[in-house]
């Protein structure tokens, strides 16, 4: 097993602080940015994620450790929806249904409650189960069955174009293999095999960067897709989507090797424990809609402060979550072991 790589935890780290932003202007911010502002926060987004995931998986190789480090995250969704639930019960009573909480376990929001960005993210999780597991498979048969890592690449190459392939073909989300899954399932297996290679100068990360975005120009032009139409073109994920998420995606195979990050900060302590700030952020970016009257300024200095004020809070109960969880199920389990 490889030694963990603490490039990954920050770039990590920056994308679950960049979900908070993104979070920040699609919500509250609906009510006074404009379009073309909000959709600019889209291009570091949810692929920089899997790619990472995708990089990521090469240090487990694993479809049993996988599994398990799905279980680990679902019971940190256990341990989160209990503080959900008493947010909800203590202060928005009128929408808090215990009937649904067996729904909310299985990642389903039948209806909406007052914390709505909670339900609004929690579309990832499912998609990223459906992700992991059909990658961790792809990427566990290649191993064994390709002798030579060229090999294993074509085939890994040729798994990508099938599932381009396929993603052009869905129309519906509701299939096993829909379109969210074969889309990010495309990322994640990229964010594999581009681990192990480098972009060794810098002139090469320009030369890519500045072909990236001709790409997408073109791809944009052709189309007729405008900056305010990026999030019209994510949900569902489509072909043009894909050159907007591919510059960020450069930019994390560049920094992946070149960064040199101490583990013992902030931005890595969020990223190693990215899945309690991502659930955290949805009750924070819900909480700012109650902020909201009270600025009454130049829209961008109202962003500024709701932004500010969303990145506290979200820190604030991602730590809490994270620090908790971690005393009762490891610290004291550790502790009884010991005592037997």
């Amino acid at each position: 097993m490889e030694k963990r790589n603490y490039n990954l935890d920050f770039l990590r780290g920056i994308a679950t602080l960049f979900i908070i932003l993104i979070h920040t202007t699609f919500w509250s911010g609906e009510t006074y940015l404009p379009a073309w502002f909000k959709n600019l926060s889209l291009f570091i987004d949810v692929p920089v994620f899997m790619f990472i995931s995708g990089m990521s998986f090469n240090f487990i190789k694993s479809i049993t450790k996988n599994l398990k480090g799905i279980l680990g995250q679902w019971k940190k969704w256990i341990y989160f929806l209990i503080f959900y639930s008493l947010i909800l019960f203590l202060f928005f009573r009128d929408t808090f249904n215990l009937s649904e909480v067996f729904h909310w376990i299985a990642y389903s929001f039948p209806t909406t409650t007052s914390l709505p960005v909670v339900q609004g993210s929690i579309w990832f999780m499912t998609m990223y189960i459906k992700v992991s597991i059909l990658c961790s498979i792809i990427i566990m048969c290649n191993e064994n069955f390709a002798k030579k890592e060229k090999e294993r690449n074509l085939i890994t190459i040729i798994c990508i174009l099938l599932l381009f392939f396929l993603n052009s073909t869905f129309t519906k989300s509701n299939l096993i293999l829909d379109v969210y899954t074969s889309f990010y399932s495309i990322i994640y297996l990229l964010g594999y095999i581009s681990y192990n290679c480098k972009i060794k100068k810098v002139k090469h990360f320009i030369s890519f960067e500045f072909i990236a975005f001709i790409i997408l120009i073109i791809i944009f032009t052709i189309n007729k897709i405008s900056i305010s139409d990026i999030q019209t073109i994510k949900f569902p994920p489509s072909f043009p989507y894909l050159f907007v998420a591919i510059p960020s995606l450069i930019l994390c195979w560049y920094l992946k090797d070149y960064l040199k990050i101490n583990k013992n900060n902030l931005v890595n302590y969020i990223g190693k424990n990215a899945i309690f700030f991502y659930f955290s952020q949805g009750i924070s970016s819900s909480l700012l809609y109650f902020f909201l009257p009270y600025f009454k300024t130049n829209i961008y200095i109202k962003f500024i402060a709701l932004l500010l004020i969303n990145l506290f809070l979200s820190i604030i109960i991602g730590v809490l979550l994270n620090e908790s969880y971690n005393y009762i199920f490891i610290k004291k389990l550790k502790e009884k072991k010991n005592e037997k």
